[in-house]
């Protein structure tokens, strides 16, 4: 595989497997969200998988976004 990227090495691959261990998926209409639970029961979008092409550009989906995952189901 080869990625083209300015992104750090670090940010794409994080150096060890636990940080992966608090990311759950939460489905959605035409893909899955990739998020982390905060606090106060929202989650931080951390990535959006998805063959939809127009999901990648609402803003809602977009990394690092908090949503209410009850509005989404």
């Amino acid at each position: 595989m080869i990625l083209y990227t300015m992104t750090p090495y670090d940010e794409i691959f994080p150096p060890t497997d636990q940080d992966f261990t608090h990311h759950q998926t939460i489905p959605i209409n035409g893909g899955q969200l990739v998020v982390e639970p905060l606090q106060d029961g929202r989650f931080k979008v951390v990535r959006l998988v998805s063959g939809d092409v127009g999901l990648y550009l609402q803003d809602q989906f977009s990394p690092g976004a908090i949503i209410d995952a009850n509005h989404l189901i």
